[in-house]
């Protein structure tokens, strides 16, 4: 399984992939593709891919000031995103934030809590820094 950032401009075909993983995502947050593709290429988000012989999973994440938000994801979260997202996190660090935010469904709190996120309000956050 390899999983990376994946820079702008994105193949037809890799964009086909991100299509269809972030379809539901996309739908639930009621974002516009046209958004999403102008923040990528602009650079503003980043596509985050895990792939073993075909992408399965698609994260977007992007920068609000110090805070980094992971807001799309869509595949195989599980087994393609979770694995991957201290990287995600280690590189929003690299890049000056200092904690991290998921708007997204309050099933993940269980899932999230033994990496450090905690529910606040209608988000999960995480400090990237020692207190």
């Amino acid at each position: 399984m390899n999983f990376g950032h994946v820079p702008a401009p994105f193949s037809a075909g890799l964009w086909r992939d991100v299509v269809r993983l972030l379809a539901k995502a996309m739908e639930r947050g009621g974002n516009d593709w046209n958004d999403l593709a102008d923040s990528l290429g602009s650079g503003l988000s980043q596509l985050w891919i895990t792939q073993t012989d075909k992408p399965i999973n698609a994260t977007v994440s992007r920068m609000d000031g110090d805070t980094v938000e992971i807001w799309l994801c869509g595949g195989n979260v599980l087994a393609g995103a979770l694995p991957f997202l201290e990287t995600i996190l280690e590189a929003a660090r690299m890049a000056g934030a200092t904690n991290a935010r998921i708007i997204g469904r309050k099933g993940w709190v269980r899932v999230l809590r033994p990496y450090g996120w905690r529910p606040d309000g209608d988000e999960l956050v995480k400090d990237l820094v020692d207190g």
